[in-house]
């Protein structure tokens, strides 16, 4: 749903005002993060420092219009920076400690279908607690396995997914079977 010209005039005073105001500035890449983690960053932050999200064009042309008015201003920099899921968390305070608030919410994910991985993903070999019947989902996968104790075990530790690959179905599937 497209943003009323009241709304975006509105966002534009305030990113304005935010530039103006604070004097230090992360920008924030905000990709698998949930409103309520969001949320609670935001809750952490009061008062130390303010987060800013919005649509990357808006966010782009509200720097350029600033930069025109304030030539030479270090903002241009940030103009750049509106590429992907970001947002901006404007301070004067300490960098380290707004910094320490913001990696204490970080939380990991689990994994989604189509996305990209941020990490490599390493199965330790050993039980998985899943039963014998499950076998051909792990041959699938060309993953060593032998049942004991009636249960599906892992012969070698096994790397599922690389830094930067696609997570395919079948292996979202099994990370969040064990």
């Amino acid at each position: 749903m497209p943003l009323s010209a009241e709304r975006k005039s509105e966002y534009f005073d305030k990113l304005k005002e935010l530039v103006t105001n604070y004097s230090k500035c992360f920008v924030v890449e905000v990709d698998n993060v949930g409103s309520k983690q969001l949320q609670s960053t935001r809750k952490d932050l009061r008062g130390k420092a303010e987060v800013l999200m919005g649509k990357n064009t808006m966010m782009r042309k509200c720097l350029r219009d600033f930069v025109e008015e304030n030539p030479g201003s270090p903002v241009e920099k940030l103009i750049e920076t509106c590429r992907g899921n970001v947002g901006f968390v404007f301070t004067n305070g300490d960098l380290g400690e707004v910094r320490e608030i913001l990696e204490s919410n970080t939380r990991p994910a689990p994994a989604k279908v189509g996305s990209l991985a941020p990490a490599q993903v390493v199965v330790p070999k050993g039980p998985t607690g899943c039963d014998p019947g499950q076998t051909a989902f792990f041959q699938t996968l060309q993953i060593a396995t032998k049942i004991s104790r009636g249960q599906i075990e892992m012969v070698n530790d096994t790397e599922l997914i690389k830094e930067g690959d696609r997570v395919t179905a079948p292996k979202a599937a099994l990370l969040q079977k064990l």
